[in-house]
């Protein structure tokens, strides 16, 4: 039995068109993702392949869906134990082990609000954001090694009830902190709604396939996991790869692929940029049919090399922590992969541009994937405002030219970092850069480009002089750069994309 029949009437289109107005979502006024999804598959396919999980020391686990509903179930009167009951806030901060899909469910079960928090965070964030949300537990490591290995191994043996809740699909079911690439994180809620809408983002973007194993890079403390490592590829029936690594290298990355039969990828374009440094003969990738981007605009440069090495197109999307994928470029037919673009809307939400800004459309029904408490700065006339920038086509694609908060304004023009850094990633020399506007008492801000070089090049005036020469070259002069600084690395967020306004702050790069 194929569960998405039971939420798409229809699921296979013959164009983006067809796509657009013959889309449409059934979902009970009850859905639980837990119960819903994956008790289904626990039910109907119980050996079927949930989850692939390896880490640095060697060390891996695979999970059924009947092993992983199991699990859940077992947590779940673990956490009742312990207190917790519908609407309830649990933050998880349990980086990328096995653990942490378990307790999300668990957390679905009892019909509580799951709060996932990077690992990385320092114990002041935790505790501000644990007041901030009035989380009545924070799970982490140590918590599971405390309490959680002994209640299992005590009950195990024994599958506990768990009666389902009584919820309303515009219930919290998910909270989120923005990553803050610019100004302070900003807390998200999702409703319960929420994981049916990535059904998009990954049948038709990611193109997960039932018995697939689909890899997304994100840590769980961010939005991008639920875009990637769990809702819409168990849906869909794919299973999701897990590499737990406590440390970034692009070799590793390629050899799991490797190694697992990786089908479908999906991560950053910083991540590409790294990958293609590599030489592809050494890694069998012949599993892998399907690649995405999203996070950052993608370099079509990058894109493109990436294409030259592996025969793969990278198919660039776009939507925020506080949405589920709104744009993308997606494989159908008469559609086609257009430099610089992320693609057209996707047929759930209603996109326009207002001043340049991404505006969607609100309505008196329910919106699948959009965050519940938007406040009112964010809302004029009926429209959420994304604080995106972007231009579009004759035919409908966008195309992304910045942040509204990250606009340098230097002498009375209005400069795109993200364009300067386009021209700069170019470059031979350039594996990475990072532009930003600095105070300056005549101009109001100067533009200023952080570089970091690839092996073989040297930093100094020399090689300063030769890019800005280049930059002179392809920009007009007044978008070029009046400085440029070689680093050894860039102001991150915890899930790799660059921290706009970061950058005279000290961060670990945690890619």
């Amino acid at each position: 039995m194929d569960l998405l029949n039971q939420f798409l009437p229809r699921s296979d289109f013959s164009s983006y068109d067809d796509f657009c107005k013959g889309f449409e979502l059934n979902f009970p006024d009850d859905f639980n993702f837990a119960y819903d999804v994956v008790d289904f598959y626990a039910v109907h396919s119980p050996e079927q392949r949930a989850l692939v999980w390896c880490n640095d020391l060697g060390q891996s686990k695979e999970f059924t869906f009947k092993q992983i509903s199991d699990l859940s179930f077992i947590a779940a009167a673990f956490l009742k134990e312990q207190g917790i009951g519908p609407k309830d806030v649990v933050i998880l901060s349990l980086h990328r082990h096995y653990e942490y899909w378990i307790f999300l469910l668990a957390l679905h079960r009892l019909g509580a609000v799951a709060f996932p928090l990077s690992s990385q965070l320092t114990q002041d964030e935790v505790l501000s954001r644990k007041e901030y949300c009035k989380a009545k537990l924070v799970i982490t490591f140590e918590y599971l090694n405390e309490k959680w290995q002994a209640y299992y191994k005590s009950h195990s043996s024994c599958l506990p009830q768990i009666s389902r809740p009584k919820l309303m699909l515009t219930d919290p079911m998910l909270l989120y902190f923005t990553s803050g690439t610019q100004g302070e994180a900003k807390a998200v809620l999702h409703n319960w709604l929420y994981p049916l809408a990535h059904i998009i983002t990954a049948k038709y973007w990611q193109k997960n396939l039932e018995g697939g194993l689909h890899y997304t890079m994100a840590e769980t403390g961010w939005a991008k996991a639920s875009w990637g490592k769990i809702y819409g590829q168990w849906i869909c029936g794919s299973a999701v790869f897990v590499y737990d690594r406590k440390s970034f290298n692009p070799q590793s990355i390629l050899q799991k692929i490797c190694d697992y039969k990786v089908t479908t990828f999906c991560a950053p374009p910083v991540i590409y940029r790294y990958l293609i440094e590599l030489d592809f003969s050494k890694y069998d990738l012949s599993a892998l049919t399907h690649c995405c981007s999203a996070g950052e605009a993608l370099d079509p440069h990058l894109a493109q090399a990436f294409f030259e090495k592996t025969g793969l197109h990278i198919y660039e999307g776009y939507g925020q922590t506080e949405t589920a994928l709104l744009c993308a470029n997606f494989d159908f037919k008469d559609t086609e992969i257009r430099p610089g673009s992320f693609g057209r809307p996707s047929p759930l939400y209603k996109l326009s541009l207002n001043k340049n800004e991404i505006v969607l459309a609100l309505s008196n029904n329910l919106i699948p994937g959009l965050f519940t408490n938007y406040p009112d700065s964010a809302v004029t006339q009926g429209f959420y405002q994304t604080g995106d920038l972007a231009q579009t086509d004759a035919q409908g694609y966008f195309y992304f030219t910045g942040r509204k908060d990250a606009i340098i304004k230097s002498a009375g023009f209005r400069i795109s970092p993200f364009e300067v850094e386009n021209v700069l990633n170019r470059h031979k020399a350039v594996l990475e850069a990072y532009v930003y506007g600095k105070t300056d008492f005549k101009r109001g801000q100067i533009v200023v480009a952080s570089v970091i070089l690839r092996k073989g090049f040297s930093p100094d005036k020399k090689m300063e002089q030769q890019l800005l020469d280049y930059l002179r070259e392809n920009l007009a002069l007044y978008k070029c750069p009046r400085k440029i600084e070689f680093v050894k690395s860039l102001p991150k967020t915890y899930n790799g994309k660059i921290k706009r306004g970061g950058h005279n702050k000290s961060e670990e790069d945690s890619i």
